[in-house]
């Protein structure tokens, strides 16, 4: 498999990534024993980079992940990225969009880190598609307008609009 560097991480990854929220039952029942042989199967074809999110089937797609790999999160877990979101929770009342800083951080460790099934996450991006919390978030990052282009805030902008996929009206 061929590799490349994710933007500026430095991080080495596969050209292509193996998301999960299919695994979540969101796009319909997913058998556990099937995402695993999926996954691990990724991993023989040399996948190492695996996108996950808590709001994902309440957390249904991350679990077939930790079993799938953890014999590697152990021993070869510089080999791995770990992508996941937050920003989007579901909860028994519905879905709650909330962008800001302290959301993604409780929807990151909420994540795979908060399960016990590894150390750390590679990668934390949003996962709301709304923007409504783009400047907190720059704030946050110590990232002001003065210094940062509008065509970088467009783009980030951009980044908040969905493009294909179910409505989390719809999870």
């Amino acid at each position: 498999m061929r590799t490349t560097t994710l933007g500026r991480t430095g991080l080495p990854v596969s050209r292509i990534a193996f998301g999960t929220w299919q695994l979540g039952g969101d796009w319909g029942v997913f058998a556990e024993d099937e995402a695993k042989a999926a996954i691990r199967r990724a991993r023989e074809l040399g996948v190492n980079i695996f996108d996950t999110a808590q709001a994902y089937g309440f957390g249904a797609s991350e679990r077939p992940l930790g079993s799938a790999l953890r014999d590697e999160l152990r021993s070869n877990r510089d080999e791995l990225v770990i992508a996941t979101k937050g920003g989007l929770r579901r909860t028994d009342t519905g879905v709650t969009r909330d962008a800001g800083p302290c959301a993604l951080r409780e929807g990151v460790d909420a994540s795979l880190v908060d399960s016990g099934k590894i150390r750390h996450v590679d990668v934390a991006m949003v996962g709301t598609r709304h923007a409504d919390h783009v400047e907190d978030n720059l704030a946050a990052a110590d990232i002001t307008l003065g210094e940062t282009g509008l065509k970088e805030i467009d783009s980030i902008m951009a980044a908040a609009t969905p493009v294909v996929g179910p409505s989390p009206e719809s999870m």
